[in-house]
């Protein structure tokens, strides 16, 4: 099954069993509050997804030269800066980026498939249980989802009928 969902906002996807709400909170800058500061975050933490080889944390640069080809890039509406997100499709997952003035920093990786594996060993479709076999018990419940949170990246996995049928990584912006 392969979704294609706007970066940002609250469109919902709908299969038979289950809805897929994918939305962000966004607020202001503070005044005189540079973008770089408000964005600054530690790329590289616990939550990070690994394609071929190469790390991909919510705030870290994005270098597309350490990926294959995407099947398609997309821009939309940014939900972390004023401005465009570009959306770099590579079949199994998709990964959100935008620009901030010294080059493209990731804002979410979403994954599409069951073949894209989190570092961790949990994919779509894993039984329910899993999640906290691999995550632990430090996350909160917000209805079906499970949000893990460490510093400004946030791990959000959705359980639906006892299977996982969304997992996304993304980049808090206050």
């Amino acid at each position: 099954m392969l979704l294609t969902l706007t970066a940002c906002g609250a469109e919902e996807q709908t299969n038979a069993d289950y809805v897929i709400t994918r939305g962000a909170a966004v607020t202001e800058t503070e005044a005189g509050d540079s973008l770089e500061n408000t964005l600054a975050v530690k790329a590289g933490g616990p939550y990070a997804f690994v394609f071929e080889g190469t790390e991909l944390a919510p705030g870290a640069a994005f270098d597309a030269a350490k990926l294959p080809e995407p099947e398609s890039v997309t821009q939309v509406p940014s939900c972390a800066i004023e401005g465009t997100d570009n959306v770099y499709n590579y079949g199994s997952f998709e990964l959100t980026a935008f620009d901030d003035g010294s080059g493209e920093v990731i804002y979410s990786i979403y994954l599409l498939a069951p073949s894209a594996m989190t570092p961790e060993g949990l994919t779509l479709g894993d039984e329910a249980g899993k999640v906290t076999e691999a995550f632990g018990e430090d996350y909160e419940l917000d209805g079906n989802a499970y949000l893990y949170t460490s510093g400004r990246t946030q791990l959000s996995i959705i359980v639906q009928n006892d299977t996982v049928v969304s997992i996304e990584y993304r980049l808090i912006v206050e």
